[in-house]
């Protein structure tokens, strides 16, 4: 079993209480997938555009086709972080992430988009980017992804950063939102305080 978690900031303190139509928490066994042993290729198909990305970005990839499925029955999830691939994921893109096929090879998805973004910022007090605020969880026995933090627009407006918990589930190569809350902060004793990141 596989869990991706990045430590949160320590002020903020994320929970998964969102909830689905019916009222229940999402869990990765209501998304259950049979887990492939194969056979899986060693070599990666890339498309045109992913010919053109960074060195690497093509040997993480190649890293992690022949590694153990860790996500949804047959398929990869690779999380870069820290704005190491800054080519892919954008100077301002400290946490991003693909989904590889190891039946095809090939790279079929990216994280999912939130707040209209698939390359998560998160920032601190002061406007710093920090990628410690993001959390993903996922295993690879189920089609479900739980994602927490916070992620600025692609335009880039601080603005409009937001913080959310989110569920999606992983089918046809695409991610759909399960259930989404806002993220819920430690205001201590002030009665009056905003209890909610925006």
């Amino acid at each position: 079993m596989k869990v991706v978690n990045i430590l949160f900031v320590f002020f903020v303190l994320f929970s998964f209480d969102a909830f689905s139509e019916d009222g229940s928490s999402p869990k990765f066994s209501d998304y259950s997938t049979v887990i492939s042993s194969g056979p899986f290729v060693n070599k990666v198909e890339l498309t045109a555009v992913q010919r053109g990305f960074s060195a690497d970005w093509r040997s993480l990839i190649e890293n992690e086709l022949v590694k153990p499925v860790n996500f949804s029955g047959h398929y990869r999830l690779v999380i870069s972080k820290g704005g190491v691939l800054s080519k892919e994921c954008g100077n301002d893109g400290w946490v991003c992430g693909w989904v590889i096929d190891k039946k095809t090879g090939r790279v079929v998805s990216t994280l999912p988009e939130f707040n209209g973004n698939t390359k998560y910022f998160a920032t601190i007090d002061n406007g710093t980017p920090s990628p410690d605020s993001f959390s993903i969880e996922y295993y690879p026995n189920s089609s479900l992804v739980w994602v927490s933090g916070q992620n600025k627009p692609e335009n880039g407006d601080f603005k409009q950063t937001k913080c959310a918990n989110a569920a999606y589930k992983y089918n046809a190569n695409t991610f759909s939102v399960v259930t989404s809350s806002r993220c819920e902060i430690d205001t201590g004793d002030d009665e009056g305080a905003d209890k909610y990141l925006p």
